[in-house]
C-alpha cells in the first residue's frame, strides 16, 4: 500500500494522497522499535495502512515539517504547523502535530475538508424531532446555545449546519474559532492566534464592538470566555458555542462549575445539545434482520473496505431551556429532577435519537455499543 523505497516526497504524497481519497480525518505516522507503522483515522476508527523501515522515520518527518514550515532540527520538543494541500481542484487545510516519543517523533496530521461534509442540517443523519427544536433556538432573537459533545463528535459540523440556515444578508454573523474547520461566505470568521495574544476572552470583547447579530465562540475553555458569553446573550446577543461535556444535562453544571453564577445559566441559555457520531451501515451489504432489538446488522464488503460501515451519522439530543429547566438550574443541580424537567419542556433525549438511528437502519447496535461504553449514560428517554 505504501512504496517501500523512493524519495521521502514521493512517500508522504502518497500517504497524503491515499488519506484523502479514503476520506481520512487523521494520518498517524508511529515509530516503533523496529518500523514505522502509519495509520489512518477513518469514520472515527483508526486502522492501519502499512509499515515502512524505521530508517524512514527521520527524512519522512523532516518532509513533512518542511512542508509545514517546522523546524526540522527541533527533535526534543512538540510543534505544529499547517499544510495547503492541493488535490485535485481544491485545497485541503492540514494541521501538523509532532510530539517526541522515546523511539522517536510522532506525527499526527489532521484533514480539514470542508468541501468533503454537507453543511445541511437535513443531512447529517439528525432524527426529525431533534432538528426540530434545533431550529426552534437558533430562530430566537437572544440568549446562549450550547452545542456539547467529546472531542471529535462533530459539533463544529452541527453547529455550522445550523448557522448556514439563519439570513445571512440581513445579519452580522462573526465567529471566533480554534482553528476555523469550514470558511463560509457570508460569515466572519477569525481565528485564535496565541502567539500573537489573539485568545478567546480579549476576542470576544472585541467582537462585541463590531456590532454582530450572532456571535459563534467555537470553545468555552474558561471563566472568563464563559462569563463574558454569558453576559452578551443576556444584553439581546444571539450567541453560539460548543463545550466539552458528556451530556446535554452537563451543561449547566460546567458553566456553574466554571464560577458562573447558577441564576445567570439559567437566564442566558435557551438550549442546548450532546452528540455523538456513530459509523453508518453500509448500503450495500447490511443486512436486514427483521426484529425490533437488531433491525439491521452489518456485514462487510468491498464498497466499505470490509468492515461493514461507510461515513458517520450523528445521534444526537437536543434540550431546549424552558421554565421548568430554568428553576431546576436555579434550585441545584439534581439528576432525575433534571430529566423531569427537560421532559416537561419538551427535550428530545439521547436515547430516542438512538432507536430511531436503529429502526431508520442507519447504524446497528454494535456500533452504538461502541461509542457508549459508559454504563449506560443515554439511558434517559
Amino acid at each position: 500500500m505504501i512504496p517501500l523505497s523512493g524519495p521521502a516526497r514521493s512517500i508522504v504524497d502518497h500517504i497524503l494522497s491515499y488519506a484523502v481519497d479514503s476520506g481520512a480525518s487523521d494520518i498517524h505516522i508511529e515509530p516503533a522499535d523496529e518500523s514505522v507503522r502509519i495509520r489512518l483515522r477513518r469514520d472515527g476508527v483508526l486502522c492501519s495502512m502499512g509499515e515502512l523501515p524505521s530508517s524512514k522515520l527521520d527524512t519522512l518527518t523532516a518532509r513533512i515539517k518542511i512542508m509545514a514550515s517546522l523546524d526540522i532540527a527541533n527533535k526534543r520538543l512538540p510543534q505544529d504547523g499547517r499544510i495547503a494541500w492541493k488535490e485535485g481542484k481544491h485545497m485541503i487545510d492540514m494541521r501538523v502535530s509532532t510530539m517526541p516519543t522515546i523511539r522517536g517523533e510522532k506525527t499526527v496530521i489532521r484533514l480539514l475538508d470542508a468541501g468533503r461534509v454537507s453543511l445541511d442540517l437535513d443531512a447529517l443523519g439528525i432524527a426529525d424531532a431533534a432538528i426540530a427544536l434545533i431550529r426552534q433556538a437558533i430562530h430566537m432573537t437572544r440568549g446562549l446555545f450550547i452545542m456539547s459533545g467529546v472531542t471529535g463528535s462533530g459539533k463544529t459540523t452541527t453547529l455550522y449546519a445550523a448557522l448556514k440556515e439563519l439570513d445571512h444578508a440581513a445579519l452580522n454573523l462573526v465567529t471566533l474559532e480554534d482553528p476555523v474547520e469550514y470558511h463560509i461566505d457570508g460569515i466572519n470568521q477569525s481565528q485564535i492566534n496565541a502567539k500573537c495574544g489573539l485568545e478567546f476572552q480579549n476576542g470576544l470583547r472585541a467582537l462585541l464592538r463590531q456590532d454582530p447579530d450572532v456571535i459563534v465562540i467555537g470553545e468555552i475553555r474558561d471563566r472568563e470566555t464563559a462569563r463574558i458569553a454569558i453576559q452578551a446573550a443576556l444584553t439581546g446577543h444571539k450567541i453560539f458555542a460548543t463545550l466539552h461535556t458528556a451530556t446535554a444535562s452537563d451543561v449547566p453544571i460546567r458553566l456553574i462549575d466554571m464560577g458562573i453564577e447558577a441564576y445567570l445559566v439559567a437566564d442566558a441559555l435557551i438550549g442546548m445539545t450532546s452528540q455523538r457520531l456513530a459509523r453508518k451501515l453500509c448500503p450495500a451489504c447490511c443486512k436486514a434482520m427483521g426484529n425490533l432489538r437488531e433491525p439491521y446488522i452489518h456485514i462487510g464488503c468491498d464498497c466499505c473496505l470490509h468492515s461493514g460501515y461507510s461515513g458517520r451519522v450523528c445521534l444526537c439530543e437536543v434540550v431546549p431551556v424552558g421554565p421548568e429547566i430554568r428553576q431546576a438550574i436555579r434550585r441545584g443541580y439534581d439528576e432525575n429532577q433534571f430529566t423531569e424537567a427537560a421532559r416537561a419542556d419538551g427535550a428530545f433525549f439521547m436515547q430516542q435519537g438512538i432507536d430511531w438511528a436503529l429502526q431508520q437502519g442507519l447504524t446497528d447496535q454494535q456500533e452504538v455499543n461502541r461509542i457508549y461504553d459508559m454504563g449506560g449514560e443515554y439511558g434517559h428517554s
